[in-house]
């Protein structure tokens, strides 16, 4: 399931530099601020070391969008 998300206020792990997705491939822009997710979508968060969500959230927080 996709979910449309404004990058600028959501600070969830699929917008994070931390969790492996190296070619993004579960995140798609869809205009200047608001990305499509797939809420399913699980990578290893490289911080913690553990599988996370994409709709999961941390103080760890690195956004790896540049904008």
């Amino acid at each position: 399931m996709m979910t449309l998300i404004n990058i600028n206020s959501a600070r969830i792990c699929a917008f994070c530099k931390y969790w492996w997705d190296p070619t993004c491939s579960y995140i798609a822009p869809s205009n200047a601020y608001t990305w499509l997710i797939d809420n399913n979508a699980k990578c290893r968060c490289l911080k913690k070391n553990v599988d996370t969500i994409a709709m999961s959230t941390c103080n760890l927080y690195r956004c790896k969008i540049e904008y």
